[in-house]
């Protein structure tokens, strides 16, 4: 999950076991979605996990096919690297991450927002949000 997945409420909202990054839960910083953060580590609805070098690599060269390398920030690869490593799809409405994901074979799931759609002559287009 990304920051906006967090500050959304999924990781208590949709059942199961979700995963983010240490550099995630840097910046969940407002009083609510801590609390949201706090609670779903808490009650194990949430893991932290830190993704490994082949796997950043492999987010990076991704980003970079996608053409969006220079959208993504540190934390958007590193989310998109554990999702690589998982085998797993990112939450997130970030729609330069869902072109990487998709480009890396990574599923996506939107957290508020239509997402990356085909378009005609383009291999995607963003979605309006």
């Amino acid at each position: 999950m990304d920051t906006g997945a967090i500050m959304a409420g999924l990781p208590l909202s949709v059942p199961g076991i979700h995963a983010t990054t240490p550099s995630v839960v840097g910046e969940v910083r407002d009083r609510e979605s801590r609390r949201i953060l706090e609670d779903s580590l808490a009650y194990g609805r949430l893991e932290v996990l830190e993704p490994g070098p082949e796997a950043l690599e492999e987010a990076l060269r991704a980003a970079r096919r996608a053409g969006v390398h220079g959208r993504l920030s540190r934390t958007d690869l590193e989310v998109l690297a554990l999702a690589i490593e998982l085998g797993a799809p990112v939450a997130t409405d970030d729609y330069a991450l869902q072109l990487a994901c998709e480009e890396a074979g990574v599923g996506f799931v939107r957290v508020r927002y239509r997402g990356i759609r085909r378009g005609r002559g383009s291999r995607a287009s963003a979605g309006t949000p």
